[in-house]
C-alpha cells in the first residue's frame, strides 16, 4: 500500500512522548486526585495555580469562570479578557493535545487519510440511518468506508490478497453488529463479526434480519438501483453470504484460516483484516498486539475506549476488577518498550480522565454534576462521625443531597454509625455554597488535562506499532469529537 503521506518519524514520536511526560510529571497528583476528598484534603489550595486562586473568590466568579471554560472552541475565545491567568492555563494544556504545537503532524484528519489512499478510496454512498442514532450512523459510516478503504488498498499493495474477495475482515467486539454490516453492506466485503457474549451475538443476527427488510427502500433512497452489487443484494437477499457473527474469543492461538472456513466455507480466506469500533479497555491494545503476531492479518482499523477498564502494568488498582478483563487479559498500558522500560504509569483517576470529552462538554455547556459535590460533602459528614476509610459509593440517582446522603448510607450499611439529621445536612450544604460551585471549577480545570492523557495513551500505541517495525501506522481523526469523543483510529498495513 503506498501512503501519499510520509509517516511521522519514529524518533518524532518519541520525542512526543518525552514531551508529555515531563509536561504531565508535575501534574500527576492532581490528574490523580479523587473529587471526593475536595473538600476535606483542600484541593483548591494544593492544586489550583496560585494566579486563578487570587481571581476567584465568589459563587459569581466561579460560575462566569464556568462560561469562559465552555467558550474555548468558539471564535472569540481568543480575543476574550475575562480571567487571563485561566485563559493562560487552557491555552497550555492545548499545545499538548493531538493536534497541539507540541504534538503537531501526528494525526491525519479525515481528508488526509482520504487523499493519502486516494488510488484505494471508498466513500459512503447509501443513505441509511435506520436501526442506528446520530452518533452511530456517524461513525459506522466513517469507519466502514475506512476499513473497506484498507481492504481495497491491501489488494493493491504487496500482501497476499489478489482479490478482494479474498479478504475477511474480523470485527473485534462486534456487538450489535453495526460496523460488520455497514461494510458488508455498503462495500461487498466478506466480514466475520466475533464477541464474547452470546446475548450481542444474538442481537446483532436479529438487528441483521431487521436490517434486510430497510435495504430495499435505502437503495431507492440512495439513488443506486444501477448499481451492481446493490442491485444483487436486493434481488438475492444475501447480505448473509457476506456477514456472519460468532461467539467466541480470538486469541493468539486462533488459527484464523480454520475460522474462516467454518463459517465462510465456499470461500478461501488466508488474508485479514482486523478492526473494533470503540473496543473497550484492554480489547483495543490486545488487537494491536494480535495484528502483530498473527502473519496472516495484513490490515488493521482499531478506534479504543474506556481507557479506564484497562490494566496498567505498573499501577496496583485496588479498585481493578479482573472479571472485567478476563477475556482480554494482560495489559493494556505501557505498550511501548519506550514507556515500558521507564516504568511509566498514569493511574485510575488519569485513565478515568482520558475517557472525558472537553469537545461535547464545551459545545453542550454541561455543568459538572451536583452529586460531585454531594459525595464531597458525604466525606465531611463521614469524617465527622469517625468513618475514616474509604467508600465507594456508586452511582445514585436522589433528587437532593438529603436524598443522596440516606440512600448513601443506606448502600454501605452505615444507617446506625452515620446519623444526622436532616437539618444539619441542609445547613451544611448552605454553608459550603461557594465551595461546590468551586468545585465545578476545579473539575474543569483538571479535564483539560483529558485529552492530554489521551493523547499520550495514542501516542504509546503509535510507537508500539513502530517498535515492531510497521512503518505504514498511523493515527487519524476519524469521527467528529463532538458527535463520537472517542474519535482517533490506529490503522496499519503490514
Amino acid at each position: 500500500m503506498i501512503f501519499r503521506f510520509k509517516p511521522v518519524a519514529m524518533e518524532r514520536i518519541r520525542q512526543q512522548v518525552d514531551t508529555i511526560v515531563r509536561f504531565l510529571a508535575p501534574n500527576m497528583e492532581f490528574v490523580n486526585c479523587h473529587m471526593v476528598d475536595y473538600l476535606t484534603e483542600q484541593h483548591w489550595k494544593r492544586f489550583v495555580p496560585e494566579p486563578i486562586q487570587q481571581v476567584l473568590r465568589t459563587g459569581d466568579d466561579y460560575r462566569e469562570a464556568k462560561e469562559l471554560f465552555w467558550s474555548q472552541f468558539e471564535p472569540g475565545f481568543e480575543s476574550d479578557g475575562r480571567y487571563p491567568s485561566i485563559k493562560a492555563f487552557i491555552d497550555n494544556t492545548r499545545q499538548y493535545r493531538l493536534g497541539g504545537s507540541k504534538v503537531q503532524d501526528t494525526a491525519l484528519t479525515l481528508d488526509e487519510f482520504k487523499e493519502a489512499l486516494s488510488n484505494h478510496r471508498k466513500d459512503t454512498r447509501l443513505k441509511m440511518t435506520e436501526l442506528m442514532n446520530v452518533k452511530k450512523c456517524h461513525e459506522v459510516e466513517v469507519a466502514a468506508a475506512a476499513v473497506a478503504s484498507l481492504c481495497t488498498a491491501m489488494v493493491s499493495g504487496t500482501g497476499s490478497a489478489a482479490r478482494l474477495e479474498d479478504i475477511l475482515v474480523i470485527d473485534a467486539g462486534d456487538g450489535k453488529g453495526y460496523l460488520s454490516s455497514r461494510i458488508a453492506l455498503e462495500h461487498g466485503i466478506k466480514v466475520l463479526g466475533v464477541d464474547c457474549n452470546e446475548e450481542n451475538t444474538s442481537n446483532a443476527e436479529k438487528r441483521l434480519e431487521r436490517l434486510k427488510n430497510k435495504i430495499p427502500k435505502a437503495v431507492r433512497k440512495s439513488n443506486l438501483e444501477e448499481d451492481e452489487h446493490f442491485t444483487n443484494l436486493v434481488r438475492e437477499n444475501n447480505l448473509n453470504t457476506l456477514y456472519r457473527t460468532a461467539t467466541q474469543l480470538i486469541d493468539f492461538n486462533t488459527n484464523l484460516i480454520e475460522l474462516a472456513a467454518e463459517y465462510f466455507p465456499t470461500g478461501n480466506h488466508s488474508t485479514f483484516c482486523l478492526c473494533g469500533l470503540h473496543t473497550c479497555g484492554n480489547l483495543g491494545p490486545n488487537c494491536l498486539r494480535l495484528f502483530h503476531e498473527n502473519p496472516t492479518i495484513e490490515g488493521i482499523c482499531n478506534v479504543g475506549c474506556c481507557y479506564h477498564l484497562m490494566q496498567e502494568q505498573f499501577v496496583v488498582d485496588e479498585f481493578y476488577n479482573p472479571t472485567k478483563a478476563a477475556d482480554n487479559p494482560g495489559y493494556g498500558f505501557p505498550m511501548s518498550s519506550y514507556l515500558r522500560e521507564r516504568s511509566f504509569a498514569l493511574g485510575r483517576n488519569a485513565r478515568n480522565l482520558a475517557a472525558e470529552s472537553i469537545e461535547r462538554a464545551c459545545a453542550n455547556r454541561e455543568n459538572p454534576s451536583d452529586k460531585l459535590g454531594y459525595r464531597a460533602l458525604l466525606q465531611v459528614v463521614f469524617l465527622e462521625r469517625g468513618e475514616k476509610k474509604s467508600h465507594q459509593v456508586g452511582r445514585l440517582k436522589c433528587g437532593g443531597f438529603v436524598e443522596y446522603v440516606r440512600k448513601s448510607v443506606r448502600r454501605l450499611g452505615l444507617t446506625e454509625s452515620v446519623t444526622i439529621a436532616d437539618e444539619c445536612l441542609l445547613e451544611l450544604q448552605a454553608r459550603f455554597a461557594v465551595e461546590l460551585e468551586q468545585l465545578k471549577v476545579f473539575y474543569l480545570l483538571r479535564q483539560q488535562f483529558a485529552p492530554v492523557i489521551e493523547t499520550l495513551i495514542l501516542l504509546d500505541r503509535l510507537l508500539y506499532l513502530r517498535e515492531c517495525g510497521y512503518e505504514r501506522s498511523f493515527l487519524v481523526k476519524l469521527f467528529e469529537p463532538v458527535v463520537s469523543p472517542r474519535c482517533y483510529a490506529l490503522i496499519a498495513q503490514k
